[in-house]
């Protein structure tokens, strides 16, 4: 029975540490382009490493993004990775353990609609 709970435990333990698995940056940026929101606004995150924001036909608002070191870059801020899935981007502004933005991922159509 302690075999099997030791088994139980350490299976757990490899699919966390895979699950939360380190990036490469190329990984990173490549899971990033997209489109995402917030309850305030859309987000064009593009290769060019522009991040516009949305509706794009009329706004000005752009941002420079990138990464480094496991790191998302906001116009040159370093801001920590909490969490990138497929559909939801958490990340922690400089200096701040409490202070977090989170974007969900979305469609053009979605979000920045012509």
């Amino acid at each position: 029975m302690k075999t099997n709970l030791l088994l139980l435990c350490l299976a757990g333990m490899n699919i966390a540490a895979f699950a939360g698995g380190k990036m490469s940056d190329a990984e990173i940026k490549q899971k990033l382009l997209g489109y995402w929101s917030n309850p305030h606004h859309g987000y064009h995150i593009a290769a060019d490493g522009i991040m516009y924001v949305c509706p794009q036909k009329s706004s000005t608002t752009k941002y420079h993004w990138s990464v480094k070191d496991g790191k998302f870059y906001l116009s040159d801020q370093g801001h920590t990775i909490v969490t990138l899935t497929d559909k939801k981007f958490v990340y922690r502004e400089p200096a701040s353990s409490t202070g977090t933005a989170t974007l969900i991922r979305g469609t053009k159509e979605e979000i920045d609609p012509d």
